[in-house]
Protein backbone atom coordinates (compact mmCIF):
# COMPACT_ATOMS: atom_id res chain seq x y z
CA UNK A 1 0.00 0.00 0.00
CA UNK A 2 1.46 3.40 -0.84
CA UNK A 3 1.32 6.07 1.92
CA UNK A 4 0.92 9.77 1.44
CA UNK A 5 -0.58 12.70 1.77
CA UNK A 6 -2.60 15.74 0.16
CA UNK A 7 -3.64 19.14 0.73
CA UNK A 8 -7.27 20.13 0.05
CA UNK A 9 -8.66 23.51 0.67
CA UNK A 10 -11.40 25.65 -0.12
CA UNK A 11 -12.30 29.39 -1.34
CA UNK A 12 -9.09 31.34 -1.09
CA UNK A 13 -11.60 33.66 -3.09
CA UNK A 14 -8.75 36.40 -4.01
CA UNK A 15 -10.71 39.66 -3.77
CA UNK A 16 -13.11 38.87 -0.76
CA UNK A 17 -11.28 40.48 1.87
CA UNK A 18 -10.89 43.74 -0.09
CA UNK A 19 -15.15 43.55 -0.79
CA UNK A 20 -15.26 42.94 2.60
CA UNK A 21 -13.44 45.23 4.15
CA UNK A 22 -14.58 48.57 5.53
CA UNK A 23 -18.48 47.13 4.52
CA UNK A 24 -21.45 49.91 5.77
CA UNK A 25 -22.97 48.80 9.09
CA UNK A 26 -26.23 47.77 7.91
CA UNK A 27 -24.67 45.49 5.35
CA UNK A 28 -22.35 43.74 7.66
CA UNK A 29 -25.70 43.15 10.29
CA UNK A 30 -27.45 41.87 7.56
CA UNK A 31 -24.91 39.14 6.66
CA UNK A 32 -24.73 38.67 10.26
CA UNK A 33 -28.31 38.04 10.55
CA UNK A 34 -27.72 35.56 7.87
CA UNK A 35 -25.11 33.39 9.42
CA UNK A 36 -22.23 35.13 8.10
CA UNK A 37 -19.68 36.06 10.39
CA UNK A 38 -18.21 39.38 8.68
CA UNK A 39 -15.86 40.86 10.70
CA UNK A 40 -15.44 45.03 11.05
CA UNK A 41 -12.47 45.64 9.95
CA UNK A 42 -11.09 49.23 7.43
CA UNK A 43 -10.98 49.26 3.99
CA UNK A 44 -8.37 47.01 2.46
CA UNK A 45 -7.72 47.45 -1.03
CA UNK A 46 -4.76 45.98 -3.43
CA UNK A 47 -5.49 42.13 -2.20
CA UNK A 48 -2.92 42.91 0.51
CA UNK A 49 -4.44 40.35 2.87
CA UNK A 50 -5.08 37.79 0.20
CA UNK A 51 -1.68 37.45 -0.76
CA UNK A 52 -0.63 37.02 2.40
CA UNK A 53 -2.41 34.67 2.98
CA UNK A 54 -1.47 32.65 -0.14
CA UNK A 55 2.29 33.30 0.37
CA UNK A 56 1.93 32.13 3.67
CA UNK A 57 -0.04 28.86 2.60
CA UNK A 58 2.11 27.93 0.03
CA UNK A 59 5.04 28.04 2.47
CA UNK A 60 3.52 25.92 5.07
CA UNK A 61 2.47 23.62 2.07
CA UNK A 62 5.88 23.10 1.24
CA UNK A 63 7.00 22.20 4.26
CA UNK A 64 4.47 19.61 4.23
CA UNK A 65 5.69 18.55 0.83
CA UNK A 66 2.18 16.68 -0.07
CA UNK A 67 1.79 14.57 -3.04
CA UNK A 68 -0.46 17.27 -4.55
CA UNK A 69 -3.10 19.92 -3.93
CA UNK A 70 -6.45 20.22 -4.79
CA UNK A 71 -8.24 23.74 -4.42
CA UNK A 72 -11.89 23.03 -3.94
CA UNK A 73 -13.52 26.26 -6.13
CA UNK A 74 -13.83 30.04 -5.87
CA UNK A 75 -9.87 30.95 -6.39
CA UNK A 76 -11.06 34.17 -6.91
CA UNK A 77 -14.15 36.32 -6.12
CA UNK A 78 -15.40 37.94 -9.61
CA UNK A 79 -14.84 35.48 -12.20
CA UNK A 80 -12.88 36.31 -15.01
CA UNK A 81 -11.08 39.55 -12.81
CA UNK A 82 -7.41 39.34 -14.37
CA UNK A 83 -5.92 40.94 -11.27
CA UNK A 84 -7.05 38.17 -8.94
CA UNK A 85 -6.32 35.30 -11.32
CA UNK A 86 -3.01 36.58 -11.39
CA UNK A 87 -2.27 36.95 -7.77
CA UNK A 88 -3.72 32.79 -8.08
CA UNK A 89 -0.82 32.42 -10.62
CA UNK A 90 1.69 33.73 -8.91
CA UNK A 91 0.76 31.65 -5.81
CA UNK A 92 -0.63 28.45 -5.99
CA UNK A 93 -0.02 28.05 -9.95
CA UNK A 94 3.88 28.71 -9.55
CA UNK A 95 3.30 25.98 -7.10
CA UNK A 96 2.05 23.96 -9.42
CA UNK A 97 4.87 23.84 -11.21
CA UNK A 98 6.38 21.48 -8.57
CA UNK A 99 3.58 19.86 -7.18
CA UNK A 100 0.35 18.97 -9.01
CA UNK A 101 -2.66 21.38 -8.12
CA UNK A 102 -5.81 20.58 -9.21
CA UNK A 103 -8.68 23.16 -9.77
CA UNK A 104 -12.18 22.32 -8.95
CA UNK A 105 -14.50 25.08 -10.32
CA UNK A 106 -16.47 27.22 -7.92
CA UNK A 107 -19.55 29.43 -8.77
CA UNK A 108 -17.29 32.41 -8.15
CA UNK A 109 -15.09 31.27 -10.87
CA UNK A 110 -17.40 29.52 -14.01
CA UNK A 111 -20.83 30.79 -12.53
CA UNK A 112 -22.68 33.89 -14.01
CA UNK A 113 -23.34 36.39 -11.71
CA UNK A 114 -21.45 33.97 -9.20
CA UNK A 115 -24.68 31.34 -9.58
CA UNK A 116 -25.61 29.92 -13.19
CA UNK A 117 -23.10 28.86 -15.43
CA UNK A 118 -23.65 29.02 -19.16
CA UNK A 119 -21.51 27.56 -21.98
CA UNK A 120 -19.66 31.02 -22.02
CA UNK A 121 -18.68 31.43 -18.71
CA UNK A 122 -17.55 27.13 -18.82
CA UNK A 123 -15.15 27.68 -22.33
CA UNK A 124 -13.72 30.80 -20.23
CA UNK A 125 -13.21 28.62 -16.99
CA UNK A 126 -11.47 26.39 -19.09
CA UNK A 127 -9.34 28.29 -20.47
CA UNK A 128 -7.75 29.83 -16.97
CA UNK A 129 -8.01 26.57 -14.99
CA UNK A 130 -8.36 23.43 -17.35
CA UNK A 131 -10.88 20.81 -17.37
CA UNK A 132 -14.02 21.47 -14.86
CA UNK A 133 -14.42 17.64 -14.18
CA UNK A 134 -11.66 14.81 -14.66
CA UNK A 135 -10.39 12.17 -12.69
CA UNK A 136 -6.88 11.15 -11.74
CA UNK A 137 -5.14 8.39 -9.42
CA UNK A 138 -2.05 8.43 -7.26
CA UNK A 139 -0.74 5.49 -5.36
CA UNK A 140 -3.74 3.16 -5.50
CA UNK A 141 -6.03 5.33 -5.33
CA UNK A 142 -8.51 7.32 -7.52
CA UNK A 143 -9.49 10.99 -7.37
CA UNK A 144 -12.49 12.34 -9.16
CA UNK A 145 -13.19 15.95 -9.95
CA UNK A 146 -16.65 17.39 -10.32
CA UNK A 147 -18.32 20.75 -11.38
CA UNK A 148 -20.85 21.01 -8.68
CA UNK A 149 -21.93 24.47 -10.16
CA UNK A 150 -23.85 22.55 -12.86
CA UNK A 151 -24.65 20.16 -10.71
CA UNK A 152 -26.44 23.05 -8.77
CA UNK A 153 -27.78 25.17 -11.86
CA UNK A 154 -27.59 23.07 -14.70
CA UNK A 155 -30.49 25.13 -16.67
CA UNK A 156 -28.00 26.73 -19.66
CA UNK A 157 -26.01 23.49 -19.73
CA UNK A 158 -28.27 20.13 -19.79
CA UNK A 159 -25.91 18.71 -22.28
CA UNK A 160 -23.25 19.41 -19.89
CA UNK A 161 -24.70 17.84 -17.23
CA UNK A 162 -25.63 14.94 -18.70
CA UNK A 163 -22.29 14.61 -19.91
CA UNK A 164 -20.78 15.05 -16.28
CA UNK A 165 -23.01 12.21 -14.87
CA UNK A 166 -21.74 9.70 -17.52
CA UNK A 167 -18.66 10.53 -16.49
CA UNK A 168 -18.85 9.78 -13.47
CA UNK A 169 -21.22 6.47 -13.67
CA UNK A 170 -18.00 5.46 -16.01
CA UNK A 171 -15.44 6.09 -14.20
CA UNK A 172 -16.48 4.58 -10.48
CA UNK A 173 -17.63 1.35 -12.81
CA UNK A 174 -14.27 1.65 -14.16
CA UNK A 175 -11.75 -1.18 -13.65
CA UNK A 176 -9.24 0.94 -12.20
CA UNK A 177 -11.72 2.67 -9.61
CA UNK A 178 -13.37 -0.69 -8.37
CA UNK A 179 -9.46 -1.89 -7.71
CA UNK A 180 -8.42 1.16 -6.26
CA UNK A 181 -7.96 1.26 -2.22
CA UNK A 182 -9.50 4.37 -2.02
CA UNK A 183 -11.70 6.49 -4.34
CA UNK A 184 -12.75 10.28 -3.34
CA UNK A 185 -14.33 13.29 -4.75
CA UNK A 186 -13.95 16.50 -5.13
CA UNK A 187 -16.48 19.51 -5.51
CA UNK A 188 -17.41 22.87 -4.32
CA UNK A 189 -20.71 22.69 -3.24
CA UNK A 190 -21.32 20.04 -0.32
CA UNK A 191 -23.60 17.47 -1.70
CA UNK A 192 -25.73 17.94 1.67
CA UNK A 193 -25.48 19.22 5.31
CA UNK A 194 -27.07 17.18 7.47
CA UNK A 195 -28.03 13.79 5.44
CA UNK A 196 -28.14 12.48 2.22
CA UNK A 197 -32.30 13.33 1.72
CA UNK A 198 -32.65 16.27 3.46
CA UNK A 199 -34.88 18.95 1.89
CA UNK A 200 -33.69 22.09 -0.30
CA UNK A 201 -34.64 24.18 3.10
CA UNK A 202 -32.32 25.93 4.89
CA UNK A 203 -31.29 24.63 8.65
CA UNK A 204 -31.61 27.27 11.45
CA UNK A 205 -27.65 26.86 11.43
CA UNK A 206 -27.00 27.17 7.90
CA UNK A 207 -29.23 29.97 6.68
CA UNK A 208 -28.47 31.03 2.90
CA UNK A 209 -27.11 34.21 2.52
CA UNK A 210 -29.60 37.33 1.51
CA UNK A 211 -31.52 37.20 -1.40
CA UNK A 212 -30.44 33.62 -2.52
CA UNK A 213 -32.68 30.88 -2.24
CA UNK A 214 -33.42 28.51 0.60
CA UNK A 215 -30.54 25.49 0.43
CA UNK A 216 -27.99 27.61 -0.77
CA UNK A 217 -24.94 26.14 0.25
CA UNK A 218 -26.00 22.43 -0.81
CA UNK A 219 -26.83 20.69 -4.18
CA UNK A 220 -30.52 20.41 -4.83
CA UNK A 221 -32.20 16.74 -3.63
CA UNK A 222 -33.13 16.45 -7.23
CA UNK A 223 -29.93 16.33 -8.60
CA UNK A 224 -27.99 15.33 -5.47
CA UNK A 225 -29.53 12.10 -5.38
CA UNK A 226 -28.36 10.43 -8.86
CA UNK A 227 -24.99 11.30 -7.49
CA UNK A 228 -25.23 10.09 -4.12
CA UNK A 229 -26.48 6.82 -5.59
CA UNK A 230 -23.52 6.07 -8.25
CA UNK A 231 -21.36 7.17 -5.33
CA UNK A 232 -22.83 5.01 -2.81
CA UNK A 233 -22.59 2.04 -5.13
CA UNK A 234 -19.28 2.64 -5.87
CA UNK A 235 -18.17 2.44 -2.70
CA UNK A 236 -17.07 6.03 -2.34
CA UNK A 237 -16.61 6.84 1.36
CA UNK A 238 -15.41 10.57 1.64
CA UNK A 239 -16.52 13.61 -0.45
CA UNK A 240 -14.52 16.95 -0.31
CA UNK A 241 -15.77 20.43 -0.28
CA UNK A 242 -15.75 23.98 0.28
CA UNK A 243 -18.34 26.77 -0.23
CA UNK A 244 -19.61 27.33 2.94
CA UNK A 245 -16.17 29.12 4.27
CA UNK A 246 -16.15 26.69 7.35
CA UNK A 247 -15.46 23.41 8.65
CA UNK A 248 -18.57 21.27 9.03
CA UNK A 249 -18.89 17.00 8.27
CA UNK A 250 -21.85 15.39 7.87
CA UNK A 251 -21.99 11.14 7.13
CA UNK A 252 -25.19 9.70 5.72
CA UNK A 253 -24.96 5.51 5.56
CA UNK A 254 -21.32 5.49 5.01
CA UNK A 255 -20.51 8.40 3.14
CA UNK A 256 -18.72 11.37 4.58
CA UNK A 257 -18.98 15.17 3.32
CA UNK A 258 -16.03 16.99 4.77
CA UNK A 259 -16.37 20.64 4.25
CA UNK A 260 -13.58 22.90 4.88
CA UNK A 261 -13.09 26.32 5.64
CA UNK A 262 -11.46 29.28 3.67
CA UNK A 263 -8.43 29.59 2.65
CA UNK A 264 -9.59 33.29 2.18
CA UNK A 265 -12.16 34.99 3.98
CA UNK A 266 -14.09 32.69 6.59
CA UNK A 267 -17.64 33.14 7.78
CA UNK A 268 -17.40 31.25 10.37
CA UNK A 269 -15.71 30.95 13.49
CA UNK A 270 -12.97 28.69 12.09
CA UNK A 271 -9.81 30.42 10.79
CA UNK A 272 -8.38 30.40 7.22
CA UNK A 273 -6.44 27.61 6.38
CA UNK A 274 -6.44 24.38 4.58
CA UNK A 275 -6.83 20.59 5.12
CA UNK A 276 -4.18 17.44 5.60
CA UNK A 277 -5.32 14.40 4.17
CA UNK A 278 -3.56 11.65 4.94
CA UNK A 279 -3.58 7.95 3.12
CA UNK A 280 -1.61 5.33 5.38
CA UNK A 281 -1.75 1.63 5.90
CA UNK A 282 -5.62 1.65 4.41
CA UNK A 283 -7.17 4.57 6.19
CA UNK A 284 -8.28 7.98 5.00
CA UNK A 285 -7.66 10.57 7.96
CA UNK A 286 -8.00 14.41 7.62
CA UNK A 287 -7.36 17.51 9.67
CA UNK A 288 -7.77 21.17 9.41
CA UNK A 289 -4.66 23.28 10.24
CA UNK A 290 -4.78 27.22 10.24
CA UNK A 291 -2.48 28.87 8.47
Amino acid sequence: MANFNFIQMADPQVGMFDRFSGMDPEAAALLREHGLNVKDTPKSEGLKLDRLNLTTAVEQIKKIDPAFVVVCGDMVDTAGDENEIALIRETLGAYGAETPVHWVPGNHDIGVNNLIPDSESTAKYRSEFGDDYYSFSHGESKFIILNSVVLDRPQNLLDEHQNQMDFLGDTLQSRESKDSEHVVAFMHHPLFLDNAEEADVDFDWAPSPPNQPSGYWTIPLERRTPVVKLLREAKVETVFAGHWHRNHQASDNGLDVVVTSALGYPLGDDPSGYRIVTVADGALNHEYREL
